[in-house]
């Protein structure tokens, strides 16, 4: 059976080094590569504390919980902000006067968040932290005046560290923490299992190897939200980071998205949270909004389609009188259109949607 998503594989590298992360930094700036993205955040927001004395932080509502946890271990107060269903943000200005940063991230590739807003914030000194790791491709995923730009590219392609940050005025003003030994030998280990399994023909005994390499990622994850700094990257990572064909990833990821647009059937069963491509977006997946979660999920899984939930709520996410915010907690769910695959797979995909409805 066609199997379509899940973890990411080593893919092979090109001779010559992309520059693409380095060229986002400016040049009186720094990059640093990081062992998660949340590494990455926690960097951010360690050298912003040096010299933020308000330490209070505007937060998006929809967001991963390992998104949250490296501003409640930097020791900041959370405000959040709101969504509509689109996954447009809903800033409030009333908070303008009471925060000393705000955290902003372009979801599934699609920047919709208030420019004029961050503008402001901007023109008051709030610093704009961009965590932009599902946006990071698209020609308008960084918003241009971020103090910090994190984010990881493990979302991306099969990398055992992918974590990032850039300072966009001036350098670091604390070092990296030492490298997680356990957890980037997990990351790896799991990582070229499934690589050579890849290769291997179907079967019951393949599959049980690569249902443990998966746990073993899985609990390298587990491991990860226990014992995360802003530890840096590995060398291996780094080379594979710098040696990936990113141009063929946003040709073929637009393309993908293109046909999944094209050829989605329409059902009252889901709908499509981003129903057009732009000319600025890579998507990093195809995202839908469905009314039995459970169900959809099993079927689609059972036809070799891996469809995946972000997030789960947080811990430090109420979601009281916040409607639409809890819609999109409790529907969404995203599809595979990534670099691996082709025309083909996408209309694949669209053969089981229909399946689905009938």
């Amino acid at each position: 059976m066609r199997q379509i998503g899940g973890y990411f594989p080593i893919a092979p590298l090109t001779d010559s080094e992309s520059g693409y992360l380095e060229a986002l930094c400016p040049e009186e700036g720094e990059l640093r590569y990081l062992m998660s993205g949340r590494c990455a955040n926690y960097l951010a927001l360690k050298d912003n504390a040096l010299s933020d004395t308000k330490k209070v932080a505007y937060v998006p509502l929809y967001t991963c919980e390992t998104v949250i946890a490296p501003f409640v271990k930097a020791g900041y107060s959370l405000i959040f902000y709101d969504f509509k269903k689109d996954m447009t943000p809903v800033f409030d200005r009333s908070v303008l006067d009471k925060i000393s940063i705000i955290s902003i991230c372009g979801y599934y590739g699609f920047s919709r968040y208030d420019r004029d807003f961050v503008d402001e914030c901007v023109s008051r000194g709030i610093k704009v932290i961009e965590d932009t790791t599902h946006s990071i491709f698209s020609k308008d995923g960084i918003y241009p005046k971020c103090d910090y730009v994190v984010g990881s590219l493990r979302k991306w392609l099969g990398v055992a560290a992918g974590g990032f940050a850039i300072k966009t005025k001036g350098k670091f003003n604390l070092s990296s923490a030492p490298i997680h030994s356990e957890h980037i030998k997990m990351r790896s280990d799991g990582l070229k299992e499934l690589t050579l399994l890849a290769k291997e023909a179907p079967s019951p005994e393949v599959d049980e190897e690569k249902k443990k390499a998966s746990e073993l990622l899985w609990d390298s994850e587990m491991l990860l939200r226990r014992i995360f700094d802003c530890q840096e990257s590995d060398e291996e990572s780094v080379n594979i980071i710098k040696h990936f064909d990113y141009e063929n990833l946003r040709k073929r990821r637009r393309e993908n998205y293109s046909c999944l647009l094209e050829n989605c059937p329409r059902s009252d069963k889901f709908s499509i949270v981003f129903d057009s491509l732009d000319s600025e977006t890579v998507p990093s997946h195809f995202t839908l909004y469905v009314e039995d979660r459970a169900s959809f999920k099993e079927f689609m899984e059972e036809r070799g389609v891996h469809a995946t939930t972000y997030w789960p709520v947080g811990p430090e996410v109420n979601l009281t009188g916040h409607d639409d915010a809890a819609f999109i907690y409790n529907h969404v769910i995203s599809l595979p259109c990534d670099q691996r695959y082709n025309r083909e797979d996408m209309l694949y995909i669209c053969e089981v949607l229909s399946q689905y409805i009938r």
